[in-house]
């Protein structure tokens, strides 16, 4: 075999692996644009995760409260503050929403269709009570949290809140010194848990 046959052979492989490394990045490029949605959402869904674990000083995630009747509200996360405990309640609401903090049905606007549901700041009011009688003497607050897919175009209750809307008291502060008060029933929240 000389050099000539060798060089040949080379070329002639090398010319293989470029047009497999092409046919893999073509492949590649077609399932990236194909689920450019997908990767989005996920994306979306990556950033609503970190911006939920930077709010407050620290979490209880999925929250089993004891509502006095013998059973138990699911609340999504607790939130400590330096003076008190906030409920977040995460809802996944794609489209237009129309509501009010008075009104008994909200109204989904999706692809052209209504879908009416439950007003949820009813609900949340529900576990708010809950929770505040398991710490009482500490303030207990909620909000419901919308994630980006949501739109309020004749507004919405203060108590419903965005990740790119958040309110001064959710945000992570530790220039404040947590109150006592607010520390012990934190312990008791998680032991209930």
């Amino acid at each position: 075999m000389t050099t000539t046959d060798i060089y040949q052979y080379g070329n002639s492989l090398l010319d293989h692996y470029v047009l497999l490394i092409a046919l893999i990045l073509v492949v590649l490029a077609i399932v990236i644009y194909l689920g450019r949605s997908n990767f989005k959402h996920a994306w979306l869904n990556i950033k609503t995760r970190y911006r939920l674990n930077h709010l407050g000083l620290k979490h209880i995630t999925n929250f089993q409260c004891p509502d006095g009747l013998g059973h138990y509200f699911n609340i999504d996360r607790l939130v400590m503050r330096h003076d008190g405990i906030s409920l977040l309640v995460f809802k996944q609401y794609p489209g237009s929403i129309f509501c009010a903090d008075d009104i008994d049905q909200w109204t989904q606007m999706l692809a052209g269709k209504s879908y009416r549901f439950k007003n949820p700041l009813v609900d949340l009011d529900h576990q708010v009570r809950a929770v505040a009688a398991c710490i009482p003497d500490v303030p207990v607050n909620g909000f419901l949290l919308f994630d980006r897919q949501a739109e309020f175009p004749k507004g919405h209750p203060d108590r419903v809140i965005h990740l790119d809307k958040i309110p001064e008291a959710l945000k992570l502060n530790k220039q404040h010194k947590v109150q006592a008060c607010v520390e012990s029933a934190w312990e008791k929240l998680r032991t209930l848990k």
